[in-house]
């Protein structure tokens, strides 16, 4: 597998009709984790062992960029202001690209600036509901 261009990896919001990129993206950070079932007992002379195909599967997604006030922002600021539940994709590219989607809480939205550089937003989403790969 060769390397890839970091800034080829997009963040995209769906806005009811299509997928649009959330502009200005420096840092894109998705995670897959897997809560684990210990089914450990007095009978494993202590050794830990967890049930394989349980658990809770969750997907979290970190954005952090250059603040661009376009029509996504403004979508994604109503969402975390409401806790609604929407579509998000991740586009990793590359000879086999993949895209990460399926429905995300908006879990936080942060906007920050210093006095003599960029406004900056980091975003951080948590999958509310199954994730594809495709």
């Amino acid at each position: 597998m060769t390397a890839q261009l970091g800034r080829s990896v997009l963040l995209k919001y769906f806005n009811g009709s299509t997928y649009v990129t959330v502009g200005g993206a420096r840092d894109i950070t998705l995670t897959i984790a897997n809560t684990p079932v210990d089914i450990t007992n007095a009978d494993d002379s202590g050794i830990r062992k967890l049930l394989q195909g349980a658990g809770i599967p969750s997907v979290s997604i970190k954005f952090g960029g250059v603040y661009i006030d376009d029509v996504a922002r403004s979508a994604i600021r109503t969402a975390a202001l409401t806790n609604a539940h929407n579509l998000f994709q991740v586009f990793v590219p590359g000879t086999v690209g993949h895209t990460y989607q399926g429905s995300f809480m908006i879990a936080s939205y942060d906007e920050a600036s210093t006095y003599n550089g960029a406004v900056t937003d980091s975003l951080t989403l948590e999958s509310a509901g199954a994730v594809t790969l495709s």
